[in-house]
């Protein structure tokens, strides 16, 4: 009988648990939305806390789900071994203060055996240690026989782990985990001293974690409200199992994506053990990318971005060393939909911004890649050579920090390299270096323009000054007493004079403190003896700091002042804010959902927005943009904020920013139905007030991030008047209407493109010439041709056409071209395709231009680079020399 795909275990599981009483539900998205204290959903019962805690409200207290999920402890064993992954899936079954223990193992053992087919013979299970009512369940309702029935202590069968003696504190239980035994004629291991099942013997294929306990500081154990079941199978591991697979990799769910790669690196899986890893690598890494984008974790530095970049640099640095020298993982979004996208529709119809997004993170690592490792294998050549294998290299740490924090190569990807030498990074000297660098950073962060630390809250508490209240919402003046003034040092002091820079603190203050991506707001501050210029706001710990220059007279602590905002500052921010909101909103209309804030700054200048976006938009969506913002405007939509409790804002609408933090009570904004937000910023009352939107510009920040750039206002009708009468000059330098520019500028384009067509003619290369004079520097040894061509001033395209010549008339051929220019060294290689079993073209450009101080590479075939240290031309011949000699075709 044909083994059953993953698909229809899947289906089954699901199938019958329908028939148990149980509700099918969604897997929730791989970035949890109800706990933020997870990177990511890394269990079936993740969307469930609440129902566990008896606080939920789901009308049902059976759930099946297939849920996706993503663990990362074990990254470094992905590929090593058969059965460690970061992407995989759980098939549960769950129960809320429903059925308990004999249900839950019935059914369980009911899927494995009568579902599945697995014989009972075939399967060993293990309990808690003191839960004999599992014990009693297993081996007199199921008749297991008790000699397959292992109990084991609270690190092997209680979750979490070792919760009774370590904790942590809340939900938790005794759970029996199911294996199947790959070797059923063989004896039970000795249960003395026994702590786990033995692998690869035993393969853990589920796990019931019967969660009763509400474990308290003090490490008690009472019972909860209600008793749980929380079931978690892994379907990677049954698939293998019931498609007698030797590991998860070798299942329909991972196989095409290693006959995909054998196919595009023309190199069959099974055919050299390490390849296969870096094979397998790959395979699990293309689904777990692909599914975290789709779900809207998007690479980045910090986070779980920076998690879903490690895993997709990992896998793109595994096929570069597969000899994939361009992108390739966002070609596998695709194979990801085909295999998974009727389960998970996500990554089928997120396939588009999956591939712009990778492929965008796949291009800038590999520039990334090449210029680290042509650095890293000139630094290992030198420390290997005095080096026993096995030791920690001197220096390795520095040297890797130093490609850190130039190239940004990462550090994992130079650790893994040298261990795969055979040798050891000096791991405390990286972090030295890097403590080193963090402390340089805070030194540079004590400017004239942030002159405070935590220390001023500190210190204005203990002098008994309360928080500022903020009355700036419905004042730009305000009477209040100076409390507090700080001067260099985050000292505090009774009296600032003329031409000195302080932070002037008040009781009271309309002056917005910069958050949000609004910047602070700037003013006077004018008491009976003196008068400050307030150049920006910021606030820390619930203090408002006003960064002031007394420019006349002096401050006194104690005394009256008047604070007044600088009024047509606060109206254009507050223009450029809503503006900000309408924006965010007419991006998600016209591009999508999948478009959220990834940042922005709001001045009175001009606003700039940050955004998901993985491909650039075209030119007639930013137009639709620009019109919806502006038929907004039009609109004279009124503008309305006020104060609500977090839960009750979601409830209504209101859009909670990605990334950041809020508190039980928030301020909301609402612009009609357009736009519905959480923000604490200032805004007008109504979009009439904006009057007009101009975009400015619109460019790439990050792959998947994008940022634009607009005005409003004033400065909007200022940029017009500008670009109006710019057109207006060159109308009349061109002498031709306003309405002809465009076509006369074309005609001038074509005109100068043929004038450098011409041009490029008459200052060409004589490669007739030149090839004379590389043949005659041409040396011949069993029959095969080598140079080694020096020639300043060539183009990349006249190196390569040089060589194609050479390489025509000389058969075999191997050639090497090096021409150092104004600002680059050329370099150009070509081998025949005889010879590239003894040298790859691709191979000795990355050497070639890695000495150069450069990077570059190709096909084995023909490959070019470029090199920034023509000082090193002459060591870089003699080593494109050795490289042919060592090939043994040259003397």
């Amino acid at each position: 009988m044909k083994p059953l795909t993953a698909a229809e275990i899947r289906k089954r599981y699901l199938e019958f648990f329908t028939s148990q009483g149980h509700t099918v539900m969604n897997s929730d998205s791989l970035v949890p939305a109800n706990d933020p204290t997870l990177l990511f959903t890394g269990a079936g019962m993740n969307q469930f806390k609440d129902m566990f805690l008896g606080k939920g409200t789901l009308p049902t207290k059976r759930v099946t789900t297939a849920q996706k999920c993503l663990r990362v402890p074990d990254l470094d064993n992905v590929g090593l071994t058969p059965r460690h992954h970061t992407f995989f899936e759980m098939l549960g079954n769950f129960s809320f203060g429903d059925y308990f223990k004999q249900e839950c193992i019935t059914w369980v053992w009911s899927f494995f055996k009568d579902v599945c087919g697995i014989p009972g013979e075939q399967m060993v299970v293990t309990v808690y240690q003191d839960d004999d009512e599992a014990f009693d369940i297993w081996t007199n309702k199921i008749g297991l026989p008790a000699d397959r029935v292992f109990r084991f202590g609270e690190k092997e069968n209680f979750w979490p782990a070792e919760a009774p003696s370590k904790g942590p504190n809340g939900p938790c239980g005794p759970c029996s985990e199911i294996y199947f035994d790959n070797e059923p004629g063989q004896p039970m291991p000795s249960r003395e001293g026994l702590r786990d099942l033995p692998s690869p013997r035993f393969l853990e294929i589920g796990n019931c974690v019967f969660t009763q306990f509400d474990r308290q500081s003090d490490g008690s154990l009472p019972l909860l409200p209600q008793k749980n079941i929380d079931v978690g199978l892994g379907l990677e591991r049954i698939t293998a199992v019931l498609q007698g697979a030797a590991n998860n990799f070798e299942t329909d769910l991972f196989r095409p994506y290693l006959d995909h790669l054998a196919k595009v690196t023309g190199v069959a899986y099974g055919q050299d053990a390490r390849r296969d890893i870096r094979m397998r690598r790959i395979a699990d890494h293309a689904r777990a990318v692909t599914f975290c984008i789709a779900d809207g974790a998007l690479p980045s530095n910090e986070g779980r971005g920076y998690v879903v970049r490690k895993i997709l640099r990992r896998a793109a640095r595994d096929g570069y060393e597969l000899g994939l020298e361009k992108p390739f993982l966002f070609e596998m979004v695709d194979l990801v939909g085909k295999l998974m996208g009727e389960q998970y529709p996500e990554v089928r119809d997120n396939a588009a911004q999956c591939r712009a997004v990778i492929r965008g993170e796949e291009e800038n690592f590999l520039t990334v890649y090449r210029q680290g490792t042509a650095r890293l294998d000139e630094f290992l050549a030198k420390a290997l050579a005095s080096q026993s294998r096995g030791a920690v290299i001197p220096g390795s740490g520095e040297f890797a920090f130093q490609l850190h924090d130039t190239y940004g190569f990462p550090i994992d990807i130079t650790q893994k390299v040298i261990e795969e030498r055979g040798f050891g990074l000096d791991e405390a000297g990286f972090e030295a270096a890097m403590e080193a660098q963090r402390e340089r950073a805070r030194r540079s962060m004590a400017t004239a323009d942030a002159v405070f630390t935590a220390s001023v809250a500190v210190k204005l508490r203990d002098a008994g000054q309360k928080p500022t209240r903020f009355v700036g919402y419905e004042e730009l003046v305000a009477e209040a007493p100076v409390c507090g003034l700080v001067g260099e040092g985050d000292v505090l002091l009774p009296r600032a004079e003329q031409g000195q820079q302080v932070l002037v603190v008040g009781e009271a203050t309309p002056f917005y403190a910069q958050g949000g991506g609004q910047i602070g707001d700037r003013g006077t501050i004018e008491t009976a003896t003196g008068l400050a210029n307030v150049r920006a706001t910021t606030a820390l710990d619930g203090f408002h700091l006003h960064q002031a220059e007394v420019v006349r007279g002096h401050l006194e602590v104690g005394q009256a002042a008047r604070f007044v905002v600088d009024e047509a500052a606060r109206r254009a921010t507050e223009r450029n804010h809503t503006a900000t909101h309408l924006l965010h909103a007419a991006l998600k209309k016209v591009l999508g959902g999948h478009v959220s804030q990834a940042g922005s700054e709001v001045a009175p200048e001009r606003l700039r927005f940050d955004y998901t976006q993985p491909e650039k938009p075209t030119a007639e969506q930013l137009r639709e943009v620009e019109d919806l913002v502006n038929d907004e405007v039009l609109r004279a939509t009124a503008v309305a904020a006020r104060v609500q409790q977090l839960d009750e804002a979601k409830k209504d609408g209101f859009v909670a920013l990605f990334g950041e933090k809020y508190g039980d009570r928030v301020r909301t904004l609402q612009v009609g139905e357009f736009s519905k937000e959480l923000c604490g910023g200032t805004h007008v009352a109504n979009t009439g007030n904006i009057g007009l939107f101009r975009l400015v510009s619109e460019t790439a920040v990050a792959a998947g991030t994008r940022r634009i750039e607009a005005v409003t206002g004033r400065v909007a009708i200022a940029l017009a008047r500008e670009e109006q009468q710019s057109v207006q000059a060159v109308s009349a330098q061109l002498k031709v209407p306003t309405t002809g520019v465009p076509e006369r500028v074309r005609e001038l384009a074509e005109e100068l493109k043929k004038t450098r067509k011409q041009l490029e003619k008459a200052l060409a290369p004589d490669l007739d010439q030149l090839l004379v004079e590389l043949r005659a520097a041409a040396a011949a040894h069993d029959g095969v041709h080598t140079v080694v061509y020096q020639r300043p001033g060539l183009q990349t395209k006249d190196a390569q056409d040089l060589l194609a010549r050479a390489q025509q008339a000389l058969q075999p051929f191997a050639g090497v071209v090096l021409s150092p220019g104004d600002d680059a060294v050329v370099v150009a290689v070509a081998v025949s395709k005889d010879l590239t079993p003894k040298v790859k073209a691709g191979d000795l450009v990355k050497h070639l231009a890695g000495l150069l101080g450069g990077g570059g590479g190709g096909r084995p075939e023909a490959a070019q680079g470029r090199g920034k240290d023509a000082g090193k031309l002459g060591e870089a011949a003699e080593a494109a020399s050795a490289s042919l000699v060592a090939a043994g075709l040259r003397r």
